[in-house]
């Protein structure tokens, strides 16, 4: 469980870092198009489409992070003031929700995706392929599954040690 455990954090934060650097670089890509539209007039013709590409690439490649750190926004506030034995009903409720939510996107975001590499989809001006950039949805959705499932099992297992022990 350990080994699973270390694994799936490594690999949402290698996922983690391509969506940080993918912010870096959204940003200095708008930094340096309004720098040459202002200084010499023309910007950076695919500066826009590549913008909305690279923002992609940071939110889907950051969501399995925050997850894993459960860094997200909760709607708790009913949660909160119900007693500790009841609140330990809504944990699994609250992630089968969630679970069901990103496998139904996940599937949707793949046959989106299917559909885009059989006509070959483009941007309008720098024609960059999208199915590949489309791809991040399905993975990062289907990553968040795995996150969800490993905390729950976590969860689990410390449930388990805590009524094992005196």
């Amino acid at each position: 469980m350990l080994l699973f455990s270390k694994v799936i954090d490594f690999i949402v934060k290698c996922f983690f870092y391509i969506g940080v650097s993918s912010g870096i670089a959204m940003t200095l890509l708008v930094f340096a198009s309004t720098l040459l539209r202002y200084l010499a007039g023309q910007p950076i013709s695919f500066s826009d489409e590549l913008t909305g590409l690279l923002f992609l690439t940071m939110a889907f490649t950051t969501f399995p992070y925050v997850s894993n750190k459960s860094g997200h926004i909760r709607l708790d506030l009913i949660t909160n003031k119900m007693p500790p034995s009841i609140q330990k009903i809504f944990i699994p409720i609250a992630s089968t929700i969630f679970i069901t939510f990103a496998i139904i996107f996940a599937w949707q975001a793949w046959q989106f995706l299917e559909f885009s590499k059989l006509i070959s989809s483009r941007t309008d001006v720098s024609r960059i392929l999208l199915w590949p950039w489309m791809a991040l949805m399905p993975v990062s959705m289907i990553l968040c599954v795995i996150v969800e499932i490993k905390k729950l099992l976590i969860k689990n297992s410390h449930s388990m040690l805590e009524e094992v022990s005196p």
